[in-house]
């Protein structure tokens, strides 16, 4: 009710500490009849003056009324838990988004309550979308696993597009990617600026390219990138090519053809796992041409022994169809993936042996769907 009637006068909603006056007569009859009760914290209606690492001095006034401290069914609330607990961990510095500033106040009330020490008080800007809504637990991207786990991006990648946005080093230059080493030498909590990050999904992985250029390809990306295929291709593991040589090579193929590398989780996701994995099913290439066109090509480059460019055309006018569209059957033939290196770095980039091995196995596919169209 308090707070419908303070939303139909324009108000903020708040407690009019009505429980303060009640006598001795009335809590002893609530509580012989059972009544659930919470626990609320008395709090004096006066200025506090503090000082905040990143917004500076603030003076606050509390008028919401008397805050609850534990609920009807004994929960405590963070008010009450987070003082608890930092206080019992020794915490010296307290660091938390900018929407609990409003709520020092209180809790220095509840410092000096128990008798404690206030620590240092640090409040961040929110990360928000484009929209200024801020992220909330139930957006994944709103946690340090969505990043590293799910995505693939590098700590470094991260922690300089934090530093870009939010700052904390002085003259920050976005050109450049600093090493940890760097920012801890650098950063300055104080240096943090006031005003929310809006995620920008561009300059995010413009970091993480420079990153993965940047990460030592040894000790760094092939044991990770080989973890990341065992966990996300478990039932195909006996058809993942899971040697480091073979890692290797194929990091330096995206560096080569200039193909942007921004995050790990691009290499197992639909545009780039076919390079560890082949095809399974023959789908993209017959939503393309027909399976008659694609198998008489493809017999064609099977029995070819130079795969060169004058055979292409060649193959091209036998086929009364564009080299383009030989190459687009080669390539999804190779990776399943219309775009990509060009034809002849696929060549060079997988070998004969494995080019033929992926041929055939397209074949195999396309007579398989052609018996089950004709069932």
């Amino acid at each position: 009710m308090l707070r419908r009637e303070a939303a139909r006068r324009h108000e903020v909603p708040k407690y009019d500490n009505h429980c303060r006056g009640l006598t001795e007569k009335e809590v002893k009859k609530k509580l012989e009849n059972g009544e659930n009760y919470a626990v609320r914290f008395k709090l004096e209606q006066k200025e506090i003056f503090f000082k905040d690492q990143i917004f500076g001095e603030i003076k606050q006034k509390n008028t919401e009324g008397d805050f609850i401290l534990m609920k009807t069914d004994s929960f405590p609330t963070y008010h009450l838990a987070n003082v608890v607990d930092d206080h019992q961990m020794r915490i010296s510095h307290v660091i938390r988004g900018s929407e609990w500033l409003t709520s020092v106040a209180k809790h220095i009330q509840l410092y000096q309550a128990f008798g404690w020490s206030s620590p240092l008080w640090i409040h961040l800007p929110l990360l928000v979308r484009s929209s200024n809504k801020k992220l909330s637990k139930r957006d994944k991207d709103a946690f340090v696993e969505f990043y590293d786990i799910d995505k693939g991006y590098l700590p470094l990648a991260v922690l300089n597009y934090l530093c870009r946005n939010g700052n904390g080093i002085r003259d920050f230059d976005a050109s450049k990617l600093y090493s940890l080493d760097e920012m801890i030498e650098k950063f300055d909590v104080c240096l943090i600026g006031k005003r929310n990050i809006m995620l920008d999904q561009l300059v995010l992985d413009a970091y993480g390219h420079k990153a993965i250029q940047n990460a030592d390809v040894d000790k760094q990306l092939v044991p990770e990138i080989m973890r990341r295929l065992q966990r996300t291709f478990p039932e195909a593991t006996a058809e993942l090519i899971t040697d480091p040589n073979y890692v290797r090579k194929v990091l330096d193929l995206f560096k080569r053809t200039d193909q942007k590398l921004s995050y790990l989780e691009q290499l197992t996701n639909s545009d780039f796992k076919y390079y560890f994995l082949q095809s399974t099913s023959p789908e993209k290439m017959l939503s393309q041409f027909d399976a008659l066109t694609v198998s008489s090509v493809l017999h064609d480059v099977v029995n070819c022994e130079d795969w060169n460019m004058d055979y292409i055309k060649a193959l091209a006018s036998i086929h009364s169809i564009k080299c383009a569209q030989i190459f687009r059957i080669i390539r999804l033939a190779l990776i399943d993936c219309q775009s990509g290196p060009p034809v002849m770095e696929l060549f060079e980039f997988f070998g004969k042996k494995e080019c033929l091995k992926r041929f055939l196995a397209m074949l195999e596919m396309l007579k398989v769907s052609k018996l089950s169209s004709t069932v």
